[in-house]
């Protein structure tokens, strides 16, 4: 036989600590918005100082996610393009397995390019011709150099350099510097250290000693040396050259297909234009500053903002349940932070991925916006943070009675379904990242289960 129990006798000791009037709700609602407010508007401050990195940060994703797809569209173009060639006799210095191999273990993109060996050899005998003519005006211009250090010696009583002097030995100091170094005509730079040093105080009207005098020119005749030894090469290649030259101008108005010379022009990954956002106007990089601000302003706030929504939670609850509000509050924020988290490390580069795959297969040219791209990182890691408060709010409810453990047991097939509806909600509209929300807050809804298995409310006698 089932008893029941006789209503309480007045509601007036339940409802006596929480007794909230509409207009208390009010002013407490605006307090705690007042108090968020302020904080979300320090942490955009902040957030104002550090802008230019959070923008770079927050690219990091899409530039991986652009990289891994240049990089695979090039590994399955540089195959085709070398069969093809193989196919129709022209003979490379490698096979397709290590050419693709060599793209992907080194990220680079390679780019094919038909090239006329005419038109080649014209442009290479006009740039030796060029590069002759510079190093025989540097050669000129060391020489006199030497010139006027030779006379200083002959002459010591002379303190100062005349003008013209003074000129002479300032270009050759501007053509030291472009000859002496790496990457630079003269390969053993170390021979001529403290050779511009000499020609700088030289240059500013300092007196040498005789030693530094005698080192100096030295390292002029040197210098000189090389430049003619680099004319003559230069000479010698000319003339090499002649006969092609010739050759190539006995029928100007001819060009055939067949002559045309396939080369592969290889770039790193990471210097290729597409790699980074675009933007196509003048404010777009102005606002795009202004969100990540804000965006990180939202992140360094978020504790306080959260305590300030809890504690207008508080304000009206039992004595007996504000104490979870501040058990809650902790973890709620732990979970925010690790769903935001979650979606910028794991779940962006996996969804660009996928996004990407079908820009290869309508065969459209991607060029990512920068706000674009943006309005993502928004969304996305917002939507995981608030999904990752499900185990809470299921802990929370059943601890003050609106559902039980039996409850959340009996309908997880209604709630699979809900939570797949939510995350197309909290997401955009693409199927990879619901999924990569759905799942894990399926997860999370058994976890909300095991929480209220593992720490059940206690019985409470009224």
């Amino acid at each position: 036989m089932i008893r029941l129990l006789p209503p309480p006798k007045s509601d007036e000791d339940l409802f006596r600590e929480s007794t909230m009037t509409f207009g208390e709700h009010l002013e407490e609602l605006r307090q705690c918005l007042f108090r968020a407010i302020w904080g979300l508007a320090i942490g955009v401050v902040i957030g104002l100082i550090f802008g230019n990195r959070v923008v770079a940060l927050i690219q990091t994703p899409l530039e991986k996610a652009l990289t891994k797809y240049y990089v695979g569209q090039s590994h399955r173009e540089v195959t085709k393009q070398i069969q093809r060639l193989s196919e129709q006799g022209v003979e490379l210095p490698f096979s397709a397995e290590a050419a693709a191999k060599f793209v992907i273990d080194h990220q680079v993109l390679a780019e094919e390019f038909l090239i006329s060996p005419r038109e080649l050899v014209t442009q290479f005998e006009l740039s030796l011709k060029e590069m002759r003519r510079r190093w025989m005006a540097d050669k000129g211009s060391l020489e006199q150099a030497l010139n006027v250090l030779q006379k200083m010696s002959a002459s010591p009583d002379s303190k100062e350099l005349e003008v013209t002097d003074k000129a002479v030995i300032t270009e050759a100091v501007q053509i030291l510097r472009r000859h002496i170094g790496p990457g630079t005509l003269s390969e053993a730079s170390e021979a001529f250290g403290g050779l511009i040093d000499l020609a700088d105080k030289l240059a500013a009207g300092e007196q040498l000693s005789a030693e530094d005098s005698h080192l100096l020119r030295n390292g002029l005749q040197r210098m000189i040396g090389q430049l003619a030894s680099a004319i003559e090469s230069v000479q010698n290649t000319n003339q090499a050259l002649a006969g092609l030259v010739l050759a190539t101008r006995q029928e100007p108005g001819s060009f055939e297909q067949n002559e045309l010379m396939h080369v592969f022009l290889w770039r790193p990954a990471k210097e290729d234009p597409r790699i980074r956002a675009k933007s196509l106007s003048a404010h777009e990089a102005f606002s795009i500053y202004m969100k990540a601000s804000f965006l990180l302003g939202a992140i360094i706030s978020s504790p306080w903002v959260f305590f300030q929504i809890w504690s207008f939670v508080a304000a009206g609850l039992y004595r007996h349940e504000r104490r979870f509000v501040y058990i809650f509050l902790p973890f709620s924020l732990a979970l925010f932070l690790a769903g935001a988290t979650m979606a910028f490390v794991y779940v962006f580069e996996p969804v660009l991925t996928f996004l990407f795959q079908f820009n290869e297969w309508l065969g459209i040219q991607l060029e990512p916006r920068i706000s674009e791209w943006l309005s993502f990182v928004l969304i996305l890691p917002l939507g995981f943070g608030i999904g990752f408060q499900l185990p809470l709010v299921m802990l929370f409810l059943e601890r003050i009675g609106i559902f039980t453990l039996q409850d959340y047991a009996s309908q997880w097939r209604i709630a699979v379904v809900v939570i797949f509806v939510i995350s197309a909600i909290l997401t955009p509209p693409d199927p990879s990242s619901q999924l990569l929300m759905a799942i894990p807050l399926c997860l999370l809804y058994f976890g909300g289960m095991a929480l209220c298995k593992f720490f059940p409310r206690k019985k409470e006698n009224r």
